[in-house]
């Protein structure tokens, strides 16, 4: 783990050392989601790698889903069955 004191400017940026950066791979662009802790701490989250891995996940997962299998499209093709011939 590495410490580094950064300083904000007159804007309220500040600049995350390079290394830092690279480490965890940031380039120009990258998101990062600011939380607030309730003890005052502040945490940088970077959200890209996350977007890509969540992503994936969903791309496997559905791969070979069909609404015409899920069980909600069954039960309202029946419903809607059910009330055509009333």
């Amino acid at each position: 783990m590495s410490s580094h004191v950064v300083r904000l400017d007159q804007r309220g940026r500040l600049v995350l050392p390079r290394d830092v950066r690279e480490a965890i791979g940031l380039g120009e662009g990258s998101r990062l989601l600011v939380k607030l802790r309730e003890d005052g701490v502040i945490e940088l989250i970077p959200l890209d790698g996350l977007y890509e891995r969540v992503s994936g996940v969903f791309r496997r997962k559905l791969r070979n889903w069909r609404e015409e299998d899920h069980e909600a499209s069954r039960l309202l093709e029946e419903l809607v069955v059910r009330r055509g011939n009333r």
